[in-house]
């Protein structure tokens, strides 16, 4: 199958970067990380916390279909910790890895949609896709990350540290 993938991972809880460099290493065992974005925070969305989040876009070759690699993201992000509540709705996490992109395609069934639902409303999700694949075309929208991202009316603040 060779497809590409793209994921947004991030984190809010303690040590940010150690548990998304773990997240990495876990990945990269049984997919081929293409390429990376830099580190960037912004401030939670969606809920109230102290915390801000550090995320980071990659692109991951895989041979998987996408409920697949969604099992795959899902058994990571348990092994670091994370313990998800949909009682609860959204708080701090040491890891969250979405599946923004797969290739060309659009799924829409009961455990996933992608493209991302919310992809085209979140600078943080867009600004590290920017970097790395700017002139993808988004499947569904027919625009480049580059035409989204100046699109989107999110007017978080999100920074690069370096």
């Amino acid at each position: 199958m060779n497809k590409e993938a793209v994921l947004l991972l991030g984190s809010n809880f303690d040590d940010k970067e150690h548990f998304i460099e773990l997240a990495l290493i876990e990945i990269s065992k049984k997919y081929k990380i293409i390429t990376k974005s830099s580190f960037y925070y912004s401030a939670p969305l969606g809920f109230k916390s102290n915390n801000e989040f550090l995320n980071l876009g990659i692109l991951i070759n895989t041979d998987y279909q996408p409920n697949v690699l969604l099992k795959d993201m899902l058994d990571i992000e348990i092994k670091l910790g994370r313990k998800r509540s949909f009682i609860d709705g959204y708080k701090d996490r040491p890891i969250d890895i979405d599946i923004i992109l797969f290739s060309n395609e659009i799924v829409n069934n009961y455990e996933l949609t992608i493209p991302h639902p919310r992809m085209h409303l979140r600078n943080f999700c867009l600004i590290p896709l920017n970097e790395i694949i700017p002139n993808y075309i988004v499947p569904g929208f027919n625009k480049t990350i580059k035409q989204l991202l100046f699109l989107c009316e999110d007017n978080s603040e999100v920074r690069c540290p370096k």
